[in-house]
């Protein structure tokens, strides 16, 4: 691959610019306010009672929200547009947070977590069709990096200010709070972002209907996928299951939201590394070895018995995760076609996000039959299998990637 030329690197930063008030503004609220549900939601129920099998459905629907919403939000970006369609979802995601602090009954928690979980992804895809539609593929790595990157800012920021908040405000209060922060998100596209139509991306009569697209790209979706739904099990798994370890071991919820944000700040550090790699040298070489300490994190997590311990790992897995920041959705990216890249997109994500509803339910009932450190080796597993799956169905989706 040639050096990228002066303009290229211009048209490049001009890009992932104008992607702020319309893209990673939105994205940043929605961060935080899911941020600080990792580690109040879980905390919030076992202090209700609930058992680690209980727990695990209850946080596994978001992600079969997401699982089932990914199609759904397809259709609904194809004919509605990427801005109308992160505005909803911004009301829909601050709503289903707000009203997790008026029940502690575990149906209507699982009920609210499926809505959080939609929303979530139908906002996720359309910021990815929006990053497919207007980034050039060599700059797709760092355009989706970022997006990566808010995420886990959230995830740093958000288990830190979780804790603190229900050790002193409680869990109600808290949930409100993060309803805030999410809803919080709209201002940007309320003073400038403009929200797209149908008209404006692919009018209706020439777009490939979304049934069609599905059909014409089924086998290269779920060969495409397979691996990235074991990876994203073991992600939200370990999402669920680190504060779990820790609160196994009977530290406060500030100490446990510490323990978190330790992990997820190494992990948040390295998300630009992550889009210079993929879009420098290729995505298998970010893929790869990001995924691979991420899995030897999880290994460890499954044998300490202290806190440091726990420290340790999450910190070899904040590391393994960060490097692998926008990995997933710059393969979906790449491999989208260009007459229909939000159905495509869509498909990919549903195929992927099962894998978070499997996960935090996977995480549930290993650790009830055999304890948390044989979630936690399981989830490892899962990662290197998930791994070679991606190199032997997918390979290397940018062309001519310079090798070091």
């Amino acid at each position: 691959m040639k050096p990228l030329t002066q303009p290229e690197h211009e048209r490049g930063s001009s890009a992932l610019r104008s992607l702020i008030p319309g893209v990673y503004a939105p994205w940043t609220a929605v961060a935080l306010g899911l941020g600080i549900l990792l580690v109040a939601l879980p905390l919030y129920l076992l202090e209700v009672g609930l058992s680690f099998t209980a727990t695990s459905v209850v946080l596994a629907a978001a992600g079969f929200g997401s699982f089932a919403g990914a199609i759904p939000s397809g259709g609904a970006i194809a004919r509605f547009g990427e801005g109308r369609t992160i505005a909803i979802s911004l009301v829909l995601a601050a709503v289903a947070i707000g009203l997790t602090a008026t029940s502690s009954n575990p149906v209507a928690l699982t009920t609210l977590q499926l809505a959080v979980g939609a929303a979530a992804t139908a906002m996720r895809l359309a910021s990815l069709t929006t990053i497919t539609r207007s980034v050039p593929a060599r700059g797709r790595g760092r355009a989706n990096s970022m997006m990566g990157g808010i995420r886990r800012f959230g995830s740093f920021v958000g288990p830190l200010t979780g804790g603190v908040l229900v050790d002193q405000i409680g869990f109600n209060a808290t949930f409100l709070i993060a309803a805030a922060v999410t809803a919080a998100g709209l201002l940007p596209l309320a003073r400038g972002a403009r929200c797209t139509s149908a008209s404006d991306i692919v009018p209706e009569r020439h777009a490939v209907g979304l049934l069609r697209a599905l059909r014409q790209h089924r086998r290269i979706l779920l060969l495409s996928a397979s691996g990235p739904f074991l990876i994203m099990a073991a992600r939200r798994g370990r999402s669920v299951l680190l504060p779990l370890v820790a609160a196994a071991l009977e530290v406060s919820p500030t100490a446990v939201g510490v323990i978190v944000a330790i992990g997820m700040g190494a992990d948040l550090m390295l998300f630009p590394v992550a889009g210079w790699i993929m879009d420098r040298f290729g995505r298998l070489r970010a893929i790869g070895p990001a995924f691979i300490l991420m899995a030897i994190g999880l290994f460890v997590l499954g044998v300490v018995e202290t806190a440091t311990g726990v420290v340790i790992a999450g910190a070899l897995i904040g590391v393994g995760n960060g490097l692998s920041s926008g990995t997933m959705m710059t393969l979906a990216s790449d491999l989208a076609p260009r007459e229909s890249p939000s159905q495509f997109i869509a498909g990919f994500s549903a195929v992927q996000d099962g894998g978070q509803m499997v996960g935090p339910l996977l995480v549930g009932v290993v650790a009830d039959a055999f304890g948390l450190g044989a979630s936690s080796v399981i989830l490892g597993v899962l990662l290197l299998v998930g791994v070679g799956l991606i190199v032997a169905t997918v390979g290397e989706t940018i062309s001519d990637p310079v090798h070091p």
